[in-house]
């Protein structure tokens, strides 16, 4: 029998992201939940986060229900206005004065006929309203700042996939093509390294001694001064994640998602009462999803997804709508068999890298997580 001399699509380049797709649907990871976004002209690129600017500041030192001078973390004291109405429980204070510097706010106690109460050191102030005067002719920039630009870089992801002439001719029972069989396999391959590199990879861009790099969650997270919350080798527990969601939600942000390991799926999954529900997504063949309901005004819901390559000591809570994967250039397969060699091979690129917005406000780490299941 004549050995082959050529397969079918030799001479093709072919776009994979289809075969991306199925792999992706079949298989439970994060990167088949994030979405696409703007395709890049460049190996750097930028976004600006847009989040809201957070009402609620955190005390930083405890104050009698007489004191005037309340004394805020740092960043705090930007939030609020002169006249600015100010909720202490069931006291409503009045801003005469704002200190950015000392980080501190002058007040009048007990406005409008409200009773002063103390205030304990790590209370929340919530803002009220920032009433404006009639005829105001300077007008006050926006409380928080200006929108902070980010970026990140694309990373190079490649497979190698080849076989000799002589088993691509041999017909392998269930294997109609040998050769694109041993492609997919690297491209399975692949996107799990993409979705690790989402998960764990770090920002870097590149030197003649080392390949440039994508920054993924973790990385931005440190960056950004993500929230987080430790729970000390305990199992993960209902008020941990809630008091997380809230800790988003003062930054003003949000969650819409926690990512684990089985291990931490299996702890939510004992919380009792109504906090959990379970759901299935169709065209999601791999996902088995729990939604779990936060105790928070309106009960926001955050969608459990299981992933084996995170940690099991960690989870995230992250909103999926601000992380895109973006490409400057598709997933592809191109002949790479070299000539007069008694193989035939592929050669898989592709190159993306992760826009990750509002980590600080949308992103916040638990760890310190059991890694057993009582």
């Amino acid at each position: 029998m004549a050995v082959a001399q050529s397969y079918d699509f030799q001479q093709q380049v072919r776009d994979m992201q289809a075969n991306v797709d199925l792999i992706l649907t079949k298989a439970p990871v994060l990167f088949g939940l994030i979405g696409t976004g703007d395709a890049l002209s460049q190996t750097k690129f930028e976004w600006q986060n847009d989040y809201l600017n957070s009402d609620t500041a955190v005390v930083k030192t405890a104050a009698a229900a007489d004191a005037s001078e309340i004394e805020l973390g740092e960043g705090e004291a930007r939030k609020f206005t002169e006249n600015a109405l100010v909720q202490n429980g069931l006291e409503v204070l009045r801003v005469t004065k704002v200190d950015e510097a000392a980080e501190k706010i002058t007040v009048q106690r007990g406005y409008d006929a409200t009773t002063p109460e103390a205030i304990e050191a790590g209370a929340d102030l919530k803002v009220i309203s920032r009433p404006r005067p009639e005829g105001e002719s300077v007008f006050r920039k926006n409380e928080i700042n200006d929108r902070i630009v980010s970026f990140n870089y694309s990373q190079i992801f490649t497979r190698y996939a080849s076989v000799s002439r002589t088993q691509q001719q041999v017909n392998t029972y269930g294997v109609a093509d040998e050769l694109d069989y041993q492609v997919n396999l690297r491209l399975q391959e692949m996107v799990r390294e993409i979705n690790n590199s989402l998960i764990y990879g770090r920002k870097y861009q590149g030197s003649d001694q080392q390949p440039r790099t994508s920054g993924g969650l973790f990385a931005f997270a440190q960056e950004q001064g993500s929230a987080s919350t430790d729970f000390g080798g305990k199992e993960i527990t209902a008020k941990g994640l809630n008091d997380a969601i809230e800790e988003t939600f003062k930054r003003g942000g949000r969650v819409n998602t926690i990512l684990c390991a089985p291990n931490v799926s299996r702890q939510i999954t004992k919380l009792a009462g109504d906090t959990i529900r379970t759901t299935r997504g169709e065209g999601q063949v791999g996902y088995q999803i729990m939604s779990f309901m936060s105790d928070l005004p309106g009960g926001a819901v955050s969608q459990v997804v299981v992933d084996q390559n995170m940690p099991k000591d960690r989870a995230v809570l992250l909103n999926l709508d601000n992380i895109k994967a973006r490409y400057l250039t598709s997933i592809y397969d191109q002949d790479a068999t070299e000539p007069g060699a008694d193989y035939f091979a592929r050669v898989i690129r592709g190159e993306l890298g992760f826009e990750i917005k509002n980590a600080k406000e949308s992103v916040a780490i638990l760890s310190g997580i059991s890694k057993t299941v009582s």
